[in-house]
């Protein structure tokens, strides 16, 4: 008796629908298939210098010195202004990751891991941040293994970036975005942030060339008002300055206020933000009319019509 005579054309017919229904793959969905690639604001409408204010010190420049445990790299360096700094070390390595430390002057050392690159390809890794305290010749040391003048791990030198000495605040509850000195990089050579107490600006603006940016998050999109807090001089306003938020360009002309530290806060436009997440705004001088530019104590970014 045959119960079942019709089961291997049946079975057949659904094993091969249920195969097309799977696409012929025994891989599991892709979890991160649905997600969107988040948009991203559009950068400066015009060419910025990012190399303004860095500094670096090759290898060929400075001595070095193999050792049993410690390999040690020694240059003479004077930054130009004082400030906070990435410290970034360029290397080729073929090892496993090698413990190193940047030693800067009395300063407590920059310590961290580098990792392999390969023996073809340099790495460019961040140390970490030093704060120089002054305008002045500094020792830099450099320790790493017992070699690092050889193919399988061979220093290329250090390169110290501008870093902001302070975190950007996120969006308040209002809505406002305050950008204070203190959070900016400063692109420069001599302008810098002030930590004075009576000062807590951006100082020193001597030269037009130098210049200041921002990032931070929005979190609630929409139109903004933009206003820059600053001072000025008798006898030094006039300056033009551009402030560019992605890729729009707001323009000011400075006012002298009665003196550096003397604050005005002045309405330079609006600007409007139609996506969430980081965003970015640099002010840049376009000449300098006086002995200085301005100091710029912070910019407010408030909701229009609130």
């Amino acid at each position: 008796m045959k119960l079942f005579s019709s089961a291997p054309g049946l079975i057949a017919g659904l094993s091969l629908s249920f195969l097309s229904a799977q696409e012929l793959t025994n891989l599991p969905p892709d979890p991160f298939g649905d997600i969107e690639v988040a948009e991203t604001a559009p950068d400066y409408a015009v060419e910025v210098d990012r190399n303004r204010g860095a500094f670096t010190l090759d290898a060929e420049d400075g001595e070095y010195v193999p050792g049993d445990h410690f390999a040690h790299w020694h240059w003479k360096a004077k930054p130009g202004r004082w400030g906070k700094f990435y410290v970034g070390l360029n290397y080729i390595s073929n090892r496993t990751k090698l413990g190193v430390q940047v030693k800067f002057g009395d300063l407590a050392p920059v310590k961290s891991y580098a990792p392999r690159t390969g023996r073809e390809r340099v790495g460019n890794m961040i140390l970490g941040t030093v704060y120089i305290p002054k305008n002045e010749e500094y020792q830099v040391t450099l320790l790493t293994g017992d070699q690092s003048n050889v193919p399988d791990f061979m220093v290329k030198g250090l390169e110290f970036t501008p870093a902001p000495e302070g975190e950007t605040l996120g969006q308040s509850i209002d809505g406002t975005i305050n950008l204070h000195a203190k959070s900016a990089t400063t692109f420069a050579e001599k302008m810098r942030f002030e930590p004075n107490e009576e000062k807590n600006c951006l100082g020193f603006w001597t030269s037009e060339k130098d210049w200041a940016e921002w990032e931070f998050d929005v979190s609630s999109p929409g139109e903004f008002e933009v206003k820059v807090v600053h001072g000025c001089g008798e006898g030094n306003g006039g300056s033009d300055v551009n402030v560019l938020i992605n890729d729009k360009t707001l323009s000011f002309k400075v006012e002298e206020t009665g003196g550096f530290q003397n604050w005005k806060e002045v309405s330079i436009g609006k600007v409007k933000f139609d996506i969430p997440g980081r965003h970015k705004l640099a002010i840049m001088p376009v000449n300098k009319a006086g002995k200085a530019v301005m100091d710029v104590q912070k910019l407010v970014l408030t909701p229009a019509g609130s």
